[in-house]
């Protein structure tokens, strides 16, 4: 029998707006994507490095633009999708891979650090949700995925404002999930383990904090933003048609540890 393209994972001609797509996850997303025929919106707060990413997808062969976007703007959000509807006339998924990582001890957590990353890791997310979702619940389809962390669900020692912002975002898939399940939109999260992107690079650059996640992951090893591209890939595409309000965990069993 000779090996055929396979329909449950069909991402052919559908329109992914990827927020944070120039970031550590985003970026190896939107080329995954783009490898498999989708075509994609790259969206990120560093505008230069999202045209970047964007004109290397369409230097080898991929359908992509690059765009600004600020989570903490709810006209930037709208701005996002709209780019996406402008080119392609739809927009079929959004994964949102921006946010930000903030630790140290609760006892001498800055107020304002608390509140950026409440703002942008959670009202972010919501305001991104909400706009891809005003487009998508007119279509009847589409499937929105974010990243949220093995955080959503174990406590970690001066995890206290980045653990209750990830812990938010999967509730918040839940209740998106139930209110627009009938009008045809899939809302999921993906949960990783820690990952040495540029973003958390700072910290496991400590080698007891490096030791010491290694010891609770039972594989015995970090993740890669490799690790998580099969699950975006399935959350964007057909094989997932039933699937609505779960968090996926990537994360080397580090969620039942």
């Amino acid at each position: 029998m000779q090996g055929k393209a396979d329909p449950l994972f069909d991402m052919l001609g559908r329109v992914v707006v990827i927020a944070g797509g120039a970031g550590g996850l985003g970026a190896p997303m939107a080329r995954a994507l783009c490898e498999r025929g989708a075509r994609v919106v790259v969206a990120d707060i560093d505008a230069r490095r999202a045209q970047e990413v964007a004109s290397h997808l369409v230097a080898h062969g991929g359908e992509a633009h690059g765009v600004p976007l600020d989570v903490t703007d709810p006209a930037s959000c709208a701005s996002a999708i709209d780019v996406a509807l402008q080119h392609w006339g739809r927009c079929d998924g959004l994964i949102n891979a921006s946010g930000i990582y903030r630790v140290g001890p609760a006892l001498e957590l800055a107020d304002t650090e608390w509140q950026r990353t409440i703002d942008v890791n959670v009202t972010g997310a919501f305001r991104l949700a909400r706009a891809a979702g005003r487009l998508m619940t007119r279509q009847r389809d589409g499937s929105i995925v974010t990243l949220a962390s093995v955080s959503s669900i174990v406590a970690n020692p001066n995890y206290a404002a980045y653990a209750a912002s990830k812990a938010a975002v999967a509730h918040l898939t839940r209740v998106l999930a139930v209110e627009w399940a009938a009008l045809g939109v899939r809302v999921n999260a993906i949960g990783p383990a820690v990952t040495p992107t540029p973003l958390a690079a700072p910290i496991l650059e400590d080698e007891k904090t490096r030791a010491g996640a290694l010891a609770r992951i039972p594989m015995g090893r970090l993740g890669t933003p490799e690790d998580l591209l099969a699950a975006a890939i399935f959350l964007m595409s057909p094989g997932s048609a039933f699937m609505t309000g779960q968090m996926l965990y990537v994360d080397g069993g580090r969620s039942i540890s």
